[in-house]
């Protein structure tokens, strides 16, 4: 029997091509759609997954919030959410809800192919669509990014660190966070520190100009100088999200330090196996001192961080945890 899978064609394909990635992988065709997916609002990423006379409907709320978009929610059989969490949600649908951790954006068209499902959809969709400019501006920024293939493990230093992150004006404790870790590794003789805040765009480092790296890095060479990194840090990012880099950092396989996670994962990232929590100078420390001074430890963090990505947070993992669920 023939499956059809109709991707919402008004999604937001810089945020979620990691999704049509997976879908792509899963089942190798699908179509964008909109008629299919009445009422939904543009950006939301949705799918239908259509075998004879069984179908199922499944939205992927990626969003950096843990609320609940409840018309979404009310139209689809399951509701896949990369920042679940249980105390913030009052539906009586909370049944439908699967965390499905995060992701992050990837290239999944080449110059020519994004500029045909920009065309052909903006065409087919224009009379559905609230915000042309966003929905074309999601289309070249996808191309923007690496492509998945290019997160994969590789060598690491046993004393070079690099990290940059930004500087939120809401996000105090995520300031905080990372400041005591560029300041961990800054007063670290064992180890060499590249990095620091990238400055704002206002002049505006609340406070942090002393931390500042006032070079830009453009993408590959953030990937390339992280994967070569001996260890990365994480904290929850915008409205206590799990980041892009959590999902990036497990993608190639790091030896990972972290403050507690906000939210709920797909399964459990075990202390001192999959990554080393640690929530104050003290205990960044000894973890720094752990990591470099025990390279045993050190492979067995970065072999068990790329084993949870695939275990769990692979594109088409993901979407298949979200068809096999009941």
């Amino acid at each position: 029997m023939s499956v059809k899978v109709y991707v919402y064609g008004l999604c937001n394909v810089f945020y979620d091509g990691y999704y049509i990635f997976g879908i792509k992988k899963v089942y190798k065709n699908y179509k964008f759609n909109v008629s299919k997916f009445p009422d939904l609002s543009q950006g939301t990423f949705a799918f239908i997954v259509e075998e004879g006379s069984n179908f199922k409907k499944i939205i992927i709320d990626s969003g950096d919030a843990s609320t609940i978009d409840l018309k979404a929610l009310d139209w689809c059989d399951i509701y896949g959410k990369v920042n679940y969490n249980s105390n913030n949600i009052e539906t009586g649908n909370q049944g439908k809800i699967i965390s499905i951790g995060p992701s992050f954006g990837v290239k999944i068209w080449n110059l020519f192919q994004t500029f045909y499902h920009l065309t052909l959809n903006y065409f087919r969709f224009r009379k559905q669509i609230s915000n042309a400019k966003e929905f074309a501006v999601n289309y070249w920024r996808q191309l923007k990014r690496l492509k998945l293939r290019e997160y994969v493990p590789s060598e690491s230093s046993r004393s070079d660190v690099f990290f940059i992150n930004s500087i939120w004006k809401k996000e105090s404790n995520t300031n905080a966070n990372r400041a005591m870790f560029i300041q961990c590794c800054k007063s670290n003789s064992n180890i060499h520190f590249e990095g620091g805040f990238a400055p704002r765009s206002n002049g505006d480092n609340l406070g942090y100009d002393h931390l500042i790296y006032p070079k830009k890095v453009p993408l590959e060479i953030y990937i390339k100088k992280n994967k070569k990194a001996a260890f990365v840090f994480n904290t929850p990012a915008v409205l206590s999200c799990h980041g892009w880099k959590l999902a990036e950092f497990l993608a190639l396989g790091k030896a990972i330090i972290s403050t507690h996670h906000y939210n709920k994962l797909p399964a459990e990232l075990i202390h001192n196996h999959h990554l080393i929590y640690a929530e104050n100078t003290e205990e960044i420390n000894l973890a720094i001192d752990k990591i470099i001074g025990n390279h045993d430890f050190k492979q067995m963090l970065e072999t068990q961080s790329k084993k949870y990505f695939d275990d769990y947070l692979a594109p088409e993992k993901v979407v298949k945890r979200l068809i096999e669920k009941k």
